[in-house]
């Protein structure tokens, strides 16, 4: 039958979402041994990362995930915190040009993993550059599982158009109109206002759970910050809900519209 079940976020540094357990996820990332949803396709068909013991100019640091023999080379940054998310750009770039000059080579591309963070989407935005990428990470929890949802919040969208085929929502569940987030499979049903990476006001987005034959659709529902608000911590947890489509559930509830 299936149904949709309301999943939990887990809260950076709450118990299970902590920075360390995303880095044990990728750590054996080509292991599949976290259900995750979405995911840029180019991320999702890595090895597992090195993670190399490296010496700068009078000290040693260690990138959190490190792709060698990726073409191009990529280091990456994991952040899963409370504070000091933004740092992450500069920890990818530092290892990124450190890692060069070590190893040799052509530029080395960051990316930076963090939970949503809009600091961090600015900045990216504004170096409007192909040498550091951002993908942004949800840990969410059901019946005690972990799931990863990470997606893309600068790649373009397409074309608005219907809801994604096989998504298992009534056709009059909302009137927002539908675009496929570009590389990944996901999608943003919104007013057509506004454009990556700072889409505000209503939203739906959807992803396809990669790795898991039990749950096979991960949404969240709800709205985003505008640009000129100042949100409180109880208004981002109170914006939207999380919920994943579960093929052996026997309840018949669904997910709230966007309003």
């Amino acid at each position: 039958m299936g149904g949709w079940r309301e999943a939990k976020r887990l809260e950076a540094g709450g118990n299970g979402a902590r920075e360390e357990v995303l880095q044990r996820i990728f750590d054996t990332w080509a292991s599949r041994g976290t259900a995750v949803a979405g995911a840029p396709e180019w991320l999702w068909a890595l090895p597992n990362p090195e993670r190399p013991l490296s010496k700068g100019f009078g000290y040693a640091f260690t990138p959190d995930a490190y792709w060698a023999q990726a073409q191009p080379r990529i280091v990456g940054e994991l952040k899963y915190g409370a504070k000091f998310e933004p740092v992450a750009i500069a920890e990818a770039v530092h290892h990124a040009h450190l890692l060069r000059r070590i190893h040799g080579g052509e530029p080395i591309v960051s990316v930076v993993i963090t939970q949503p963070n809009y600091w961090i989407r600015a900045a990216i935005a504004e170096l409007d550059s192909q040498k550091i990428l951002h993908v942004e990470a949800d840990l969410l929890t059901l019946d005690k599982q972990t799931f990863l949802w990470l997606s893309c919040p600068h790649s373009a969208l397409g074309t608005p158009s219907s809801m994604p085929g096989g998504l298992p929502l009534g056709h009059d569940w909302t009137s927002l109109r539908w675009s496929a987030v570009q590389g990944e499979p996901t999608w943003i049903a919104h007013d057509e206002t506004h454009k990556p990476p700072f889409l505000q006001g209503t939203a739906v987005m959807v992803s396809r759970v990669r790795n898991d034959r039990r749950y096979e659709w991960v949404l969240w529902t709800g709205k985003l910050p505008e640009l000129g608000t100042t949100w409180s911590l109880n208004d981002w947890a109170e914006a939207g809900s999380f919920w994943l489509w579960d093929v052996e559930a026997q309840g018949t509830r669904t997910p709230p519209a966007p309003r």
